[in-house]
């Protein structure tokens, strides 16, 4: 039997991965694991199996977190970034292969300097294995294989919802990072070098087709930059952007909450305590995503164009309970853990998608899950 644990495995995004790891990995153990006991038993309980279990893990003490790692096969890390890297030198010392949702470029690039280490304890760690980045940077390998040269990269998602909302403000993942994505500098690369460029910068339209339609996107900090940049230098690669979109409305509301400070870094005093303004409202915004109950009727696509004409799209279905943006991110970090677990991914070191997965398996798990791929419009898994 192996052992998975899922670091934020009640989360948003935790969840996704840990229902799939109970659907596909049939006879291992999943243990849920974060700060918050009742919230992790919760979730245990659910599933209503000996399997599935819960920990109470403070992954800022040391001891704990490399004792709670300790003969587990994988840690599957799941809660904010800025932890990535804490998280990382414990299962160096616990011995335990490693995979997480990005780091948002600069942390990323922090983390690969921990390859050595993972390369002599002969264990695996894969770095953004969400869905952008991680699928992204698959469907980017993908195409890129076909290509004698990758001049350009671009990668940008888009999404389409009907479901019918009872509130006001539907946030679709963590706040903090909405808020990242919003405010911090982009990192993209042009003419063969790494550049930083204003927030919401580099305006675009896309035409994804009859589904979903026009949209506009704006470049955005994201860590395929600093991975793929390397992967297709050989292929002259001069140009990879990023960019997300979201609609008009939704950036004017977000734009508004900057502009009057909700998202500021500074403390303030709020009875007798000093509190961190943005995370006095994410503890309010991260309460404004689908509320239980909700039958959830969206689908999202992640487009990466290369050279400008070759395109390669996931699109995935919400399954009426989680949206299609988490069971994208949570189901690719889910198989790339079982590959690493089973020892498809045997390689030892620290790994991009793109230098560890191979596109055509995963596409073919995918499938399993009820995500298309499409190259320049026809379904290839």
């Amino acid at each position: 039997m192996k052992k998975y644990v899922v670091l934020g495995g009640y989360g948003i995004i935790g969840r996704a991965v840990v229902n799939d790891l109970f659907r596909f990995s049939k006879n291992d153990e999943i243990i849920i694991a974060g700060r918050d006991k009742d919230k992790a038993m919760n979730f245990a309980k659910s599933f209503n199996s000996k399997r599935v279990k819960y920990q109470k893990i403070d992954i800022t003490n040391e001891r704990e977190l490399i004792n709670s790692l300790i003969g587990k096969d994988i840690c599957i890390n799941c809660v904010q970034y800025y932890f990535n890297l804490i998280i990382m030198k414990a299962c160096i010392k616990a011995r335990t292969n490693y995979v997480d949702l990005g780091g948002m470029f600069h942390m990323t690039r922090k983390q690969f300097e921990l390859c050595k280490e993972f390369t002599t304890i002969g264990r695996c760690a894969i770095l953004g294995m969400g869905g952008a980045p991680g699928l992204s940077n698959v469907l980017a390998s993908y195409a890129g294989e076909k290509l004698k040269r990758v001049n350009s990269i671009e990668i940008v998602f888009a999404d389409v919802d009907y479901t019918k909302y009872n509130q006001f403000f539907v946030l679709p993942y963590s706040f903090k990072t909405l808020i990242e994505e919003f405010t911090l500098k982009p990192a993209i690369f042009q003419d063969g070098k790494t550049k930083f460029v204003e927030p919401r910068s580099g305006l675009k339209e896309y035409n994804f087709g009859k589904e979903f339609g026009k949209q506009k996107g704006f470049l955005t900090l994201h860590s395929e930059i600093a991975t793929l940049s390397n992967y297709f230098r050989k292929k002259g690669i001069r140009k990879c952007e990023f960019r997300v979109t979201f609609p008009d409305a939704f950036v004017e509301k977000v734009s508004l909450l900057i502009t009057l400070g909700f998202s500021s870094n500074e403390n303030i005093i709020f009875r007798e305590k000093d509190v961190k303004v943005i995370n006095a409202t994410t503890k309010i915004m991260d309460k404004l995503v689908p509320k239980e109950g909700v039958r959830i009727k969206d689908k999202e696509i992640i487009r990466v164009i290369l050279n400008g004409n070759k395109i390669v799209d996931a699109v995935t279905q919400s399954n009426g309970k989680i949206s299609a943006g988490v069971l994208d991110t949570g189901i690719p970090c889910s198989i790339a853990a079982q590959g690493i677990v089973n020892e498809k991914l045997c390689k030892s070191g620290v790994f991009a998608p793109e230098d560890a997965i191979n596109p055509v398996l995963f596409f073919k798990e995918l499938k399993k899950r009820d995500i298309i791929i499409y190259e320049n419009g026809r379904i290839i898994n």
